[in-house]
């Protein structure tokens, strides 16, 4: 009796001992999508953001994934390292200014760059949409290209559920800071935001109530401020 039980334990042990290595080795992936780089300056991160979109826009199938990753791997994690990289403080940021032409049908009407990460569909949707999150926690409107928390409001209510599950991770704070700056602007009250508002709002309601609530919380107070963009 002594030694079924100590078998048992034993695969109790064993189990729960590769439940652990698991979970870990999940831990890991996600850690490792994106090496470790420490760029010199945001010249330089802007230099390697700039030629991976190049090689990713004129590769084959095959190469294009390989390009696309390593474009979002050097992409900023941060609002004010975006800020930094394509923003405007008294002279212009190293990408403030899009070298490549625009195309309606790939980058829409924003900078190129932004707009080529904010359609990305090869990175897997927890990387992507954490660096997407981080990059707008505590953002807020500028007259340039750092607007419209760089259109997650369009990729939240077209990939309304995944993005809901990652947003539901984070701080109260961190989520009303973000769906402030999809809306925010010199005159946040107008009819084209109150229009994508009920849009988003209905979208995410019927994800998660919390998420809902927390739109209408940061979209209510906003629109009430006084504004002197």
């Amino acid at each position: 009796l002594y030694t079924i039980k100590k078998m048992k334990l034993s695969r109790i042990l064993t189990t729960s001992l590769f439940l652990v290595f698991l979970t870990n080795f999940a831990l890991a992936q996600n850690i490792q999508y994106c090496s470790s780089k420490n760029f010199e300056s945001f010249n330089s991160q802007a230099d390697s953001i700039k030629l991976f979109m190049e090689k990713a826009i004129s590769s084959n199938s095959e190469e294009k994934d390989k390009w696309e990753r390593a474009f979002f791997c050097a992409f900023p994690n941060s609002f004010s390292t975006m800020d930094s990289i394509f923003g405007y403080h008294g002279k212009p940021a190293p990408l403030y200014y899009s070298d490549i032409p625009k195309d309606e049908s790939i980058f829409g009407s924003m900078n190129s760059y932004i707009s080529y990460f904010s359609k990305l569909s090869s990175i897997p949707s927890i990387e992507y949409y954490n660096k997407y999150i981080n990059l707008c926690v505590n953002g807020y409107w500028q007259a340039d290209n750092i607007r419209v928390a760089f259109g997650i409001g369009t990729r939240l209510l077209k990939d309304t559920k995944p993005l809901c599950e990652i947003l539901s991770k984070r701080s109260d704070v961190e989520v009303k800071s973000i769906f402030r700056f999809i809306f925010d602007g010199p005159h946040p009250k107008n009819n084209t935001n109150k229009v994508f508002y009920e849009q988003l709002y209905n979208a995410i309601n019927q994800e998660n109530k919390k998420l809902s609530k927390l739109l209408m919380e940061a979209y209510t107070k906003l629109i009430n401020e006084k504004h002197n963009h």
